[in-house]
């Protein structure tokens, strides 16, 4: 009888154990899921913060790769003269707002170009590639989206020649 119940006590003391480490598992993985969906609701929350000048990033990058493109491309006319006054609209105000560093230099590099040389359409054409290319690397560090940028580079000569490499 004795035996019967030392092993009672131990059972009864075992099941407490169990008990008490299944009480503190649980308790430790609600603080993790907790935690964890806390950071998700952080982050999303300060990327929805982020969204409005994104967009307006996106947009602006958007349109001053187009406009730079056309007066790289345009030989003459009145499209050529309103593509000129929208890029120094932009570079004078709105892009200001959402450029990086980048952005601005080569936004410059092509003001100057503009400026000193108007009808040498190799260097604009190539300043405006390069200017697309900073546009293109700042919104994949904006975004948060590095394949924007890893997945093989482009590039093009001054003869105008397509050369990807990987």
């Amino acid at each position: 009888m004795m035996g019967a119940t030392k092993s009672f006590i131990l059972s009864d003391a075992g099941f407490r154990f169990l008990s008490l480490i299944g009480a503190v598992g649980s308790f430790v993985w609600g603080v993790f899921v907790w935690r964890r969906t806390q950071k998700e609701r952080h982050v999303n929350a300060k990327r929805e913060a982020r969204k409005p000048f994104l967009d307006k990033q996106l947009l602006l990058y958007s349109e001053v790769t187009a406009v730079t493109s056309r007066i790289a491309t345009l030989s003459d006319g009145e499209d050529l003269k309103k593509c000129k006054q929208r890029f120094w609209e932009l570079y004078w105000g709105e892009l200001a707002m959402v450029e990086n560093k980048r952005v601005e230099d080569a936004m410059v590099k092509f003001g100057r170009a503009l400026i000193e040389n108007p009808s040498g359409q190799v260097s604009l054409q190539q300043l405006s590639l390069q200017l697309a290319d900073c546009c293109r690397h700042s919104l994949a560090k904006s975004w948060g989206a590095k394949a924007w940028v890893n997945r093989g580079t482009t590039t093009r000569a001054s003869t105008g020649e397509l050369k990807v490499s990987k």
